[in-house]
């Protein structure tokens, strides 16, 4: 028992005082090289964006531009992934901020810091989520010469790998957007929402095969294809809005609703009356608004009987808007005696009242 206690005395407490004292100093170590790792990113950082800012704002000139770039390279570490990094989210952060020639003179800073090689570099990783990123440095500067690299990756076997390559598509293709009727998965809102800022801002050519999109047999695709003919004021025929009606989707439904007012679809007075009571508030309410904008007589009828039969004071007041919008003295000649009815129309010629 004394020669044990002697061992923990002698050997094994000093042994454990010194592991401790080990730990303490590699963590202090350890700390002290991350703050001064840390220190010398914020150094870089700093140089790069004061270079690329008196560079973006200078005027343009090809050969000083270069020599810049080249002499500047030389001043901090940028054979380091990290630098490579820091200077192309720069230069995607002043490209979202910059619009017209200036913007443009980004793509020549972009290539002669050889950071187009870079993002095709990372296009070969193997991993899904590294080339996903190499992808949006294309869509991000908008560099067309990346479309050849992106478009192998639309059929790529990881969802998201796929999903990334045809909105980076959208944003890079310099021809029309006939490739998405292929689109694979379901398009979550925040991708359609992504789309449709691209069209917006880059205004493609209408694809050819638009007027197939809503055929298609992902209902991802048949919404977006509703939503292009709307934005490219392409008119959806009768009997393709008869036969979206009968979608199962109340999202793919409520898009075409609303597509007949954008579009101005008159032929639909009559199927938008028909699927009225097929339909749930929601969509009821749009078809309302949609009949008020292409609605005539038989619509003047249809939502006087709406507006004796329902309880509903959403779809009551949504029913007087669209009355007004086809006459606007419909309610005071019909329905003098409904002191609620002309409440809502007095509300409705004058929202303060």
């Amino acid at each position: 028992m004394e020669v044990f206690v002697d061992i923990v005395i002698h050997i094994l407490v000093p042994f454990m005082v010194l592991l401790f004292f080990t730990l303490v100093a590699i963590l202090v170590i350890n700390r002290m090289i991350f703050e001064v790792y840390k220190f010398r990113i914020k150094s870089v950082k700093a140089k790069i964006d004061a270079f690329l800012t008196a560079l973006v704002f200078s005027e343009f000139d090809e050969e000083k531009f270069s020599k810049k770039i080249k002499k500047f390279k030389r001043k901090i570490p940028f054979e380091k992934s990290w630098c490579k990094e820091i200077i192309l989210n720069e230069i995607i952060n002043l490209k979202q901020n910059l619009k017209g020639e200036t913007a443009r003179h980004l793509h020549f800073i972009y290539e002669e810091f050889g950071l187009f090689e870079f993002s095709v570099r990372l296009l070969k990783k193997p991993q899904w989520y590294v080339k996903s990123v190499g992808i949006y440095h294309f869509k991000a500067l908008e560099y067309t010469k990346g479309e050849n690299f992106v478009a192998p990756y639309l059929h790529h076997k990881n969802a998201t790998l796929s999903t990334n390559a045809h909105i980076a598509l959208i944003a890079l293709t310099s021809d029309k957007l006939n490739f998405l009727i292929d689109y694979p998965e379901d398009l979550s809102l925040t991708s359609e929402i992504k789309i449709m800022d691209i069209l917006h801002s880059r205004k493609p050519p209408m694809p050819t095969n638009l007027k197939e999109w809503i055929h298609s047999p992902n209902p991802s695709i048949v919404k977006l294809g509703v939503k292009f003919m709307v934005y490219y004021n392409f008119s959806i025929p009768k009997e393709d809005v008869i036969r979206l009606f009968n979608s199962e989707s109340e999202i793919i439904r409520s898009e075409v609703i609303v597509a007949t007012r954008n579009l101005y679809i008159e032929d639909a007075e009559e199927i938008l009356i028909n699927q009225f009571s097929l339909e749930e508030k929601k969509n009821k309410v749009e078809i309302l608004a949609s009949l008020g904008a292409i609605g005539a007589q038989i619509s003047e009828e249809f939502l006087s009987k709406v507006l004796i039969e329902t309880e509903d004071v959403d779809i009551k007041l949504a029913t007087v808007y669209s009355l007004n919008a086809i006459n606007e003295n419909y309610s005071e000649s019909s329905f003098t005696d409904n002191q609620e009815v002309m409440s809502m129309a007095k509300h409705v010629k004058d929202p303060y009242i």
